[in-house]
């Protein structure tokens, strides 16, 4: 191969697979890294003293306390600050759970990929925890929401849904605040005897706020799911899948841009 096409070659995918959304005071970018799981890396940036400041809003941190991991153990603690100092720079730092890095605006390449490399390495001390059982998919599905919201703040689990009776029903997440902004997500794993399907169609049928403000995540993919069951679903909500996390970012950034 022409060495001289590799470096383009590289580039170019880069720069294909970066995405970047305007929120709140600054911008989530989305890199081409991913997570053990195959979420895609995403990080906050924004203007900070008269430079720039890129974090990961807590996320990665949340992304091993959902795995079980003890982070204030000496062990991981430890291992969370040689993994922030490996990636170098006197401006990289994670301070209470929140890996971030500042510097001036001709750096922000630069910055934003030590704090992704930064992020990676950290994510890789969930090996640390002893084996447990499988994270729930709804917590798997709070976890992605997470890190397309970009902050703990946005995330609000086990949220009260208002229902036309006058009467609340929990949900898996809300997503943003104040309350009447709110998008509400329910989970839906397969199994269980389709009961997780009649409580979404439940909830949201009865819902006392509008559909655009409702969404479904089913766990796997489209093809996992009898058509008829998505049918249902489609009728009071619209289904994002968790094996399409492009398809869940859309659908939950639309909304919340729509709710504002």
């Amino acid at each position: 191969m022409d060495e001289k096409k590799i470096a383009p070659a590289l580039l170019s995918y880069v720069n294909d697979d970066i995405v970047v959304t305007p929120y709140g005071h600054g911008h989530l970018v989305t890199t081409p890294m991913r997570f053990y799981d195959g979420d895609r890396v995403t990080l906050f940036v924004e203007s900070d003293e008269g430079g720039i400041r890129v974090t990961d809003q807590g996320t990665t941190a949340m992304r091993l306390h959902m795995a079980e991991v003890n982070i204030d153990s000496p062990s991981v603690s430890e291992a969370w600050r040689h993994s922030v100092a490996e990636s170098g720079g006197d401006s990289l730092a994670a301070e209470e759970g929140v890996i971030g890095a500042r510097g001036n605006a001709q750096h922000l390449g630069r910055l934003v990929f030590a704090v992704a490399e930064s992020v990676l390495r950290i994510d890789q001390l969930r090996w640390l925890a002893s084996a447990s059982k499988p994270v729930p998919f709804r917590d798997r599905v709070i976890g992605r929401l997470i890190d397309i919201a970009g902050s703990h703040g946005k995330v609000t689990r086990r949220a009260s849904l208002p229902q036309k009776s006058g009467r609340t029903r929990q949900v898996t997440a809300a997503v943003a605040e104040p309350e009447a902004n709110r998008i509400y997500v329910q989970a839906v794993p397969q199994g269980d005897s389709g009961r997780a399907v009649e409580h979404c169609f439940y909830v949201f049928s009865h819902a006392d706020v509008p559909r655009e403000r409702t969404l479904a995540v089913a766990s796997g993919s489209r093809d996992h799911w009898p058509v008829d069951l998505v049918n249902e679903l489609n009728d009071v909500t619209e289904v994002a899948f968790y094996d399409d996390p492009d398809q869940l970012r859309s659908m939950l950034t639309t909304r919340l841009a729509a709710a504002r």
